[in-house]
């Protein structure tokens, strides 16, 4: 009797559990204009300047609102657990994993180097080469995207630089980074990668 009242209690409690819903969605939320968050809802003055937040929503399936959008309140469903980029920016948002086991852009590159790089450049900035599933990630204005399953990752915005190492968190796990650049970032890199490979034209 007394081994069927704990699982009965196991199960009662596993089932308020499953009810009650314990699900975390973390929000990185990349703003032009001042943001004001209360609750589930996020209100946006646009302006120039530039703001980066953080927001944790608990449950099993959350609905966001964001008001003050110039084509009206937009609203968001979150169902699954983990982390998640929102653009309230006036330009797109591309991005995905930074690699920390690359060595970085070799001090020589050769042209036809370059030029894989400026037609890859070219299709992330049309949107053509993006995975939602996996990366790079193409976030027009006024998108939300789910970046990682991992409620840990680290989600770096279009104004703040990579971190140059990673440390473990208190589970003892490695965050993912992904960092995101706007599409005038990217045209102004693109620019100079072009600039580079007409150098090399003119040497050879």
């Amino acid at each position: 009797m007394k081994n069927l009242s704990i699982l009965s209690f196991c199960f009662i409690a596993t089932f308020v559990a499953g009810c009650t819903g314990g699900g975390e969605k973390r929000v990185v939320v990349v703003a032009s204009g001042k943001l004001t968050v209360t609750d589930k809802t996020i209100k946006i003055e646009p302006s120039l300047t530039h703001n980066e937040q953080e927001i944790i929503l608990k449950g099993d399936k959350i609905n966001l609102t964001v008001q003050g959008l110039p084509g009206g309140d937009k609203n968001f469903d979150l169902t699954d657990n983990g982390s998640y980029l929102l653009n309230l920016q006036t330009d797109t948002l591309i991005g995905g994993i930074v690699n920390y086991g690359t060595t970085g852009m070799p001090s020589f590159i050769t042209a036809e180097a370059l030029d894989h790089i400026i037609d890859s450049t070219n299709q992330l900035m049309a949107g053509t080469n993006t995975n939602d599933a996996k990366g790079p990630f193409f976030l027009p204005p006024s998108t939300l995207k789910k970046i990682s399953a991992k409620g840990n990752a680290k989600i770096v915005g279009s104004f703040k630089g990579i971190p140059y190492s990673v440390e473990a968190d208190n589970t003892g796990s490695i965050p993912e980074v992904y960092k995101f650049f706007t599409n005038k970032q990217k045209r102004e890199t693109l620019n100079d990668l072009i600039g580079q490979r007409a150098k090399i034209k003119e040497n050879h």
